[in-house]
């Protein structure tokens, strides 16, 4: 039986599959006039993942508008969706807001496919680098407490910087012009254990990759040192902050990083190339807790399409920050090199100009599995969100065709024809050197291409792949260079295992799990591959 959930006076049905879409008033056609003007090709184009922000996503902590199609946009949006459940095994959830009304919010597919555990509107998933607007929320929160201002110097909070990095300002690290790099050097990936005091030490230790002010870049550590700056000041941890001064005086309780659940408590799992990758919880306790610095406050906070709505309402009503900090959040601040100055940051998010002299503030994230895009139109209040937990048909393919579905009725050029098969540059470039005939050593060929990569997911991503096509030569290469690279991830160890299986060679294979089992004494995945393997041990 349907419940009902109210939000300001706008009834929302939510049916066995979580559909909630608003009845809307009846002069809908000439908004929807003004709206077709807008070029989707905007939308179309990537923009990069320092994006993230926190231009708003929305869930709406209990309530949706009331569910029937209004006009053939959204019946084409939801028949576009449906086909590509159907056809494509499309999996997540589309969320889309306008005036503060929801026009559409519905799930698709499989939280667990093991488990038949559908994709909820209610279920959470990562939200990838948009924690980074949740981060810039909570500063501006203690800016609005008076217990900081964004032009507070780091050697404020830590007598120990370096002089080269002692005056960067909060404001730098909020608009990514500090110089801090994306990533720590050989940071070891996102759930590598690194504690605030080494994650300090080696945030200040290593050398800007620009002088402060000079540019803007996207960047990671940024976000984590405001992070901390959060702690210092508030005098607690940075979640709790978030959760008790940020979220929960807007009605949201379910937004944060919840290490301790259990894996499969409402969560999200992520396919990667069609493998289960697990949840975020399985990971965290793989690694032995979490979450940790290379992730604390730049990724990883997880969100349902309910609450996305509330927290993309809370902009838009102005509840979640005065006004004047709103608009310095969305206000284009620093442009941004890596797009060539197509984009600018603000506080936590991507802003640029439309063709209609318009604001469109873009935020993503990706960890290379779950894929999570927002979309916000000021100007013409419309919000966009979007999240999917399967990463061969994803939100940056899937949502361009959504926007064009709704604002011009049809898909114009389909960003699902011929997708590339990496979402990151860096990662095609990998897998093309990879399929050289030559290739006999990664690290020398990247080092001549001049490639660095920070983010060990890119190699689980393009090591997924090379399996999956059973490219198992190349496959090895690409794991020796992992586990080299960043020897402290489990995954790739034992990825590396199975491929010396394939390859009959049980003394290497051997060894890899071995390696796994030293990094995490509980690795079922090693113990049950070494208990097969036995015959060959000490041979």
């Amino acid at each position: 039986m349907p419940s009902t959930i109210y939000q300001n006076a706008y009834p929302l049905q939510l049916n066995s599959r979580n559909n909630c879409v608003p009845q809307l008033p009846a002069n809908e056609s000439a908004a929807k006039s003004r709206l077709a003007q807008i070029p989707w090709s905007w939308i179309l184009r990537p923009v990069g993942i320092f994006c993230l922000v926190f231009c708003g996503y929305a869930g709406m902590a209990g309530s949706v508008p009331q569910a029937q199609p209004v006009g053939d946009s959204i019946q084409a949006v939801e028949q576009y969706l449906n086909r590509l459940a159907q056809e494509r095994h499309f999996s997540g959830g589309l969320l889309i807001v306008r005036d503060g009304r929801q026009e559409f919010c519905k799930a698709y597919g499989w939280a667990n496919k093991d488990k038949k555990i559908p994709f909820m509107v209610s279920t959470l998933a990562p939200l990838g680098n948009i924690t980074r607007s949740f981060t810039s929320a909570a500063v501006l929160k203690l800016e609005q407490q008076g217990k900081i201002t964004v032009h507070d110097p780091l050697q404020r909070f830590f007598p120990e910087v370096p002089a080269d990095k002692a005056q960067i300002t909060i404001h730098q690290l909020l608009t990514h012009s500090s110089g801090f790099p994306e990533h720590l050097h050989n940071s070891g990936g996102e759930f590598a254990r690194l504690e605030s005091e080494t994650f300090l030490q080696r945030a200040f230790s290593e050398p800007l990759v620009f002088a402060p002010g000079e540019k803007g870049e996207s960047s990671n550590v940024d976000m984590s040192l405001l992070a901390l700056i959060v702690e210092k000041v508030s005098g607690t941890d940075y979640e709790s902050f978030l959760q008790h001064d940020v979220l929960e005086p807007l009605g949201i309780h379910d937004i944060g990083y919840f290490a301790n659940r259990a894996p499969d408590d409402g969560l999200a799992h992520g396919y990667l190339n069609g493998q289960d990758w697990g949840t975020m919880q399985r990971h965290f306790l793989d690694s032995g807790g979490g979450p940790f610095w290379n992730l604390k406050g730049n990724s990883g906070l997880q969100a349902s399409l309910q609450d996305m709505f509330l927290w993309a309402n809370a902009f838009t009503e102005k509840t979640v920050l005065p006004d004047s900090s709103i608009r310095r959040m969305f206000t284009s601040q620093v442009p941004d090199a890596g797009t060539g100055g197509e984009s600018s940051f603000g506080y936590g998010c991507s802003i640029r100009e439309t063709d209609q002299h318009t604001e469109l503030i873009d935020n993503e994230g990706t960890n290379g599995v779950y894929f999570a895009r927002l979309i916000r139109m000021p100007r013409e209040g419309l919000v966009f969100y979007m999240i999917t937990n399967e990463s061969t048909v994803n939100s940056f393919r899937v949502l361009p065709n959504i926007t064009q579905l709704y604002l011009q009725g049809h898909i114009s050029q389909d960003a699902m024809t011929d997708p590339p098969k990496f979402e990151s540059p860096v990662a095609e470039q990998i897998y093309e050197i990879l399929n050289r005939p030559k290739t006999r050593d990664l690290r020398k060929e990247l080092e001549k291409s001049n490639l660095k990569v920070d983010n060990h997911m890119l190699l689980l991503q393009v090591g997924r792949t090379l399996i999956q096509e059973k490219k198992v030569d190349q496959a090895v290469l690409l794991y020796r260079y992992y586990t080299k690279t960043f020897p402290e991830v489990v995954v790739a160890w034992n990825d590396l295992g199975d491929l010396y299986q394939m390859k009959d060679d049980a003394q290497e294979a051997i060894k890899c799990y071995r390696q796994a089992l030293v990094l995490h004494p509980d690795n079922t995945r090693a113990r049950d591959n070494l208990a097969r393997l036995n015959p060959f041990i000490g041979n």
